[in-house]
């Protein structure tokens, strides 16, 4: 690590609790539970909460802690375990309450982005987390004193973060490109044409498929494919959103074309492949 945080996040999971109990335990560690779905309930110390969906569980070093997930509905959950150095945000989390709503679907995409991040470990990979956590837990802390409440998500993609390193920044077009792969980056979920892109970029269609294809090998209406499935694979790794919500959410224009465009890139089909990603994922840092 370059530089010391407040914040170390040693371990960072998501797993489904199936017919299962999670027994009282306690450690010297903090544990914080995002429920995304499912029902049962939470033990902390001598209270039961009757668990609810984007309900945050915060567990302090020393306090028993434990879960009874219901019979027929699992418990989907991203767990994680960190220690705290700073007394004052200490006191700050040991302040707050047991059990937090989130209001807003913002805070579990940027526990989906912390997890993309820690599965990846590209460069920085631990203080982005720290730093992403640090600002979470600040989050929460606004949130448990019901006070106003927002936080936006942001997207990245190793495919559009590759692409980029490729751009020489003395290049008479980087410009160009830098601005395209941008505006992709933030529409991606849009319809996007051609004529669109030349625009942002102040170039004619036909030249900007020129620099495209000298860059990147391919055409920039084919980059847009690519990169929408690579957003795809990572929502199918880390989110509980069905087949057709990811379709739409990264910008194919049919189901049907994104299975058949999916099945051709990687030999199978999105159902196939999301059945090999594992129900339980724990990544230590």
């Amino acid at each position: 690590m370059l530089f010391s945080l407040p914040v170390n996040v040693m371990w960072i999971s998501k797993i489904k609790y199936e017919h299962q109990i999670l027994k009282k335990h306690t450690h010297d560690f903090y544990h914080m539970f995002y429920i995304k779905k499912g029902k049962g309930i939470m033990h902390i110390d001598e209270n039961d909460y009757d668990i609810c969906e984007n309900e945050v569980y915060l567990c302090p070093p020393g306090t028993y802690h434990g879960m009874t997930a219901e019979e027929d509905i699992p418990v989907n959950v991203i767990e994680a375990k960190f220690t705290v150095s700073d007394a004052n945000l200490q006191k700050l989390i040991f302040d707050m309450q047991k059990r937090i709503k989130c209001y807003t679907c913002d805070f579990y995409i940027k526990l989906e982005e912390l997890m993309r991040e820690a599965f990846f470990k590209s460069s920085l990979h631990k203080e982005i987390i720290d730093t992403g956590f640090t600002k979470l837990l600040l989050e929460l802390a606004r949130l448990a004193k019901n006070e106003d409440y927002s936080c936006s998500a942001t997207v990245s993609s190793n495919f559009i973060n590759n692409s980029i390193d490729t751009i020489k920044d003395s290049a008479g077009c980087s410009v160009v490109l830098k601005n395209v792969l941008d505006y992709i980056n933030n529409n991606y979920s849009e319809d996007i044409t051609l004529k669109q892109l030349a625009q942002v970029g102040a170039v004619s269609p036909g030249y900007l498929n020129k620099i495209f294809k000298e860059a990147f090998n391919m055409s920039p209406m084919k980059y847009i494919n690519h990169f929408r499935l690579d957003k795809a694979k990572e929502l199918m790794m880390y989110s509980d959103f069905n087949i057709s919500q990811i379709s739409e959410l990264v910008g194919f224009t049919s189901i049907h074309y994104f299975s058949r465009y999916f099945k051709k890139k990687e030999n199978m089909t999105p159902s196939e492949y999301r059945e090999n990603v594992k129900d339980n994922i724990y990544i230590y840092l």
